[in-house]
């Protein structure tokens, strides 16, 4: 199809990939893109639970040619999706990718393991892919799961890259919520939240929160659902629901 852009995705390949993200998510990952790229900030893009790529898709189409896609999946061995969360499928990924991935030459990778037992091998594999500018966390919904792939990703950010974290404050999935806490009681991380918005925290490293938090306030403060808040002891842009 040759989509050229983050927003050609959202109107021709978004409503036909298969997966659960807000529609209007994609005003803030154009906006965290302005804003790494008007620092500077450059990386990969990686994903932990891809599913059918939805979300993978959308960050690859902020990706410059040459740039890595990593992602990180059971992919067909449903005997590790232990909550269930999606039954996903390499092939239809690579469909999906074939259909609607952007019309730069992109350098994927597909690593089909547990990200909670990640091998000496498979962490190889994935330090080689990095560091990444953006890193989504998606995974299996777990508490002890959630919170160790935050830590695997905040391990292979670029500075000034970004965790966006999936279904945080999700009824349905306590574990996320509850895995946020975990990282901050139990470990001593490197990233803070900035934003949170239509169920997903965005995180980044402690140097560079107060930009990034400033940054988004300037350019959404003037909506109607956002908020300054405070989280884990840091202000967080919140736009809510």
């Amino acid at each position: 199809m040759n989509l050229k852009s983050l927003e050609e995705y959202w109107e021709f390949g978004f409503p036909n990939v298969e997966g659960w993200v807000d529609t209007r998510l994609a005003v803030c990952l154009r906006l965290i893109d302005n804003v790494q790229r008007a620092a500077g900030i450059v990386g990969g893009i990686g994903e932990i639970g891809v599913y059918h790529g939805k979300m993978l898709l959308a960050l690859a189409h902020l990706a410059s040619a040459g740039d890595k896609v990593t992602a990180i999946d059971v992919f067909e061995d449903q005997a590790r999706n232990i909550d269930g969360a999606g039954v996903g499928s390499l092939g239809r990924l690579q469909e999906n990718i074939r259909l609607y991935g952007p019309s730069a030459s992109l350098d994927y990778s597909f690593i089909k393991a547990d990200s909670i037992a990640l091998t000496s091998h498979e962490r190889e594999q994935l330090a080689t892919r990095g560091p990444f500018r953006f890193f989504s966390v998606d995974g299996c919904h777990t508490a002890e799961h959630t919170c160790t792939d935050l830590l695997t990703a905040q391990d292979c950010l670029t500075p000034g890259g970004i965790v966006i974290l999936d279904d945080f404050y999700q009824p349905h999935w306590p574990g996320v919520t509850e895995a946020v806490s975990l990282l901050y009681s139990r470990y001593v991380p490197r990233i803070k939240p900035f934003l949170y918005c239509f169920h997903k925290l965005f995180f980044v490293g402690y140097g560079w929160q107060a930009h990034f938090v400033d940054q988004c306030w300037q350019h959404l403060a003037p909506r109607s659902d956002a908020k300054l808040i405070e989280m884990y002891g840091s202000r967080v842009v919140s736009c809510y629901p």
